[in-house]
């Protein structure tokens, strides 16, 4: 019976460790990594720069080409919104 338990135990420390592991290699690399600012900087040369590094690099880094492109759209909207306007006026 003792052994039985034991076994039981062994197996769900066995099946905990693996969903711990599962959820940290799913889990990409933050915004400031050198591989994100790599990857942003494929985004701004271009989609197919991007997809092309997103898929050399895969199994290394974990990216995911729509949240590269996300985290890219999102800096580039909160640039443009940062830019001071400039009035003008008419030239008669």
């Amino acid at each position: 019976m003792n052994t039985m338990t034991k076994s039981s135990w062994c197996k769900g420390a066995i099946v905990a460790a693996a969903l711990a592991a599962a959820q940290v290699a799913t889990a990409g690399p933050s915004a400031a990594s050198p591989e994100m600012k790599t990857a942003l900087a494929k985004a701004a040369e271009g989609p197919d720069q991007l997809r092309r590094y997103v898929e050399r690099t895969r199994t290394i880094y974990a990216l995911s080409y729509n949240e590269v492109m996300n985290t890219f759209e999102a800096a580039k909207a909160a640039a443009i919104e940062q830019t001071p306007q400039v009035a003008q006026g008419s030239t008669k």
